[in-house]
């Protein structure tokens, strides 16, 4: 085909024709029908199709003249996302050598890494440079002895083959060297780990297929982003931009590879989110489609207006990976009055916006998050199984194409998540309204608190706390007691600049919103919440602040 033909090919895929691609046969395509067009953007520079696709093979090539090259086995990527352009050129280059890509947040210790390398049997590491340069001496010495190789590599990327939790650095192949042939993934092998959160529990590698992640992009340019904008798909004259960290793989198949698709720019400005500069980057870009997490929203809505807000030209704004409340949403259209503002659901198991919320149903109830979006299959069934009735809670269960294939090396996980009809039990608890068919959640089945017999969710308590306006983040944590089994306290973040707060206010705020039950005992303010990339409260680190609150208490 000539480059106006696959121009064609890619603008009219279907979804059944994207099950059949792999990521490398999609970029390829891109780079033939739009070599020279702005791939990412990023502070440290912008990267082009070609330039990507050229990158990703130096990578494979890299990978494949190496000892540790072993197809269809996890390379864990662990690379400093300051720079989004190492981050998309060494996860491409091991889809490129048919490995599997393991993404990893780039704020992980070496112990860490280990233990990931460990779990999933990785066969080799690619690591940055300015990631390893980072981390204490100690740390650095225990992951590469021999320390950091003179520089050289162009790409700042190094390779470790992983053994048995050891790393042994891969010097690279001197000139003339020829890397093994590589082996071309199929549409039905893994191409991505996600890896659950861990925000409870170890994390878990789900497993999504190469035609898996492309019919996702697929869903995010021809059905999600689109429906709150009219139905018009994500096109060349589009900008995408997301806070949410490059190696988190809803970020990798929502936004990245939606971007190769529609053959537009995903602007990326690194980790650590600056609500100014992002807002700064909607005006520059010229961004239409920006994704987020309502903590993202939060912050920027934190700020007072300027002209790079009144100035966006932003379409479609998304929220996911932790709950909209009603209050936010007001905020956010009063200040980007321009932009329709959709709350979507998905989770690693699923992957991408599973149900929607947008239009008419977002201003009936922005909490809601929304209905099915096509071809997915939404189910809520008691603890017996049983479907329950709109208005009646229950677990929610999706079924789609796309869904994880199971847990890496986990049979027995996977067969608790994925039962024998192919749903995903999402372990989250919710109802469909039985006026309006919108799915809410009220909470996680492992969050359900007991309170002397009294069972309830932390979701319904959080959305009363984030509707006072002199707060800007809470969450609920059930914490031992010996009488009631469990209490409640609440963890809150004050708005800046905003009225100075006591215990008992936020208390007698609850009380008057809640039954006294489920009014949490005791308030602690604290500078920020412990969440993940996506937004979520990591329970874990939740738990240890406040056992480090109450034992600095306990030793006055």
């Amino acid at each position: 085909m000539n480059r106006t033909e696959i121009h064609e090919f890619l603008k009219t895929l279907d979804f059944e024709g994207a099950g059949r691609l792999t990521l490398p046969d999609l970029l390829e395509k891109r780079v033939q029908a739009t070599p020279e067009a702005v791939a990412v953007r990023s502070p440290a520079g912008s990267l082009r199709f070609d330039e990507w696709l050229d990158g990703a093979r130096a990578v494979s090539a890299r990978l494949r003249s190496s000892g540790a090259y072993r197809p269809g086995t996890p390379v864990l990527v662990w690379v400093d996302t300051a720079d989004a352009r190492q981050v998309v050129i060494a996860q491409h280059g091991v889809l490129d050598g048919g490995c599997i890509v393991a993404p990893l947040d780039d704020r992980l210790s070496v112990a860490e890494v280990r233990r990931f390398a460990q779990d999933v049997a990785a066969s080799a590491v690619i690591a940055s440079r300015g990631l390893l340069s980072s981390r204490k001496d100690e740390d650095l010495l225990e992951f590469i002895p021999e320390g950091l190789p003179p520089e050289g590599d162009p790409l700042d990327l190094l390779l470790f083959a992983a053994v048995d939790g050891a790393f042994r650095l891969v010097p690279s192949p001197g000139d003339g060297a020829a890397p093994a042939e590589g082996v071309r993934a199929q549409a039905d092998d893994c191409a991505l780990l996600a890896f659950t959160s861990g925000t409870t529990g170890r994390p878990k590698a789900a497993m999504i297929t190469h035609g898996g992640c492309v019919q996702l992009a697929e869903r995010m340019v021809n059905g999600v982003f689109p429906a709150p904008r009219g139905g018009r798909p994500v096109g060349p004259d589009d900008v995408i931009q997301s806070p949410v960290p490059a190696y988190l793989p809803t970020s990798i198949v929502n936004t990245l590879y939606a971007a190769v698709l529609a053959g537009c720019p995903l602007s990326y400005r690194g980790r650590r989110f600056d609500p100014e500069a992002e807002e700064r980057e909607m005006a520059l870009a010229g961004t239409t489609i920006y994704a987020g997490a309502p903590a993202h929203y939060a912050m920027m809505c934190q700020r007072p207006a300027s002209d790079d807000s009144r100035g966006a030209r932003v379409q479609i704004m998304t929220a996911s990976g932790a709950p909209m409340t009603a209050a936010l949403y007001r905020t956010m259209r009063e200040r980007w009055p321009r932009a329709a503002v959709a709350n979507w659901y998905a989770l690693n198991e699923t992957m991408v916006g599973q149900t929607l919320n947008f239009g008419p149903d977002m201003e009936l109830d922005p909490t809601a998050i929304g209905r099915p979006v096509w071809p997915t299959e939404l189910a809520v069934v008691d603890e017996a199984g049983r479907r329950c009735a709109p208005g009646e809670s229950g677990e929610v269960l999706l079924r789609a194409p796309g869904q994880m294939v199971g847990y890496y090396l986990n049979e027995a996980e996977t067969a608790k998540r994925i039962d024998a009809d192919g749903w995903v039990h999402t372990e989250d608890i919710g109802f469909v309204g039985a006026e309006d068919g919108l799915l809410r959640l009220t909470g996680r089945k492992s969050d359900r608190i007991n309170r002397g017999g009294f069972k309830f969710y932390p979701a319904e308590v959080e959305e009363v706390l984030l509707g006072h306006e002199g707060l800007a983040d809470a969450a609920i944590l059930a914490i031992p007691d010996p009488i009631l089994g469990q209490d409640l306290v609440a963890m809150v973040v004050a708005a800046e600049g905003g009225q100075m707060l006591a215990e008992a206010d936020i208390r007698a705020f609850c009380q008057d919103r809640l039954s006294r039950n489920k009014a949490p005992s005791r308030v602690y303010f604290v500078d920020r919440l412990p969440r993940s990339g996506f937004g979520k409260v990591v329970k874990k680190e939740l738990i240890a602040l406040w056992e480090a609150i109450e034992s600095r208490g306990a030793g006055r």
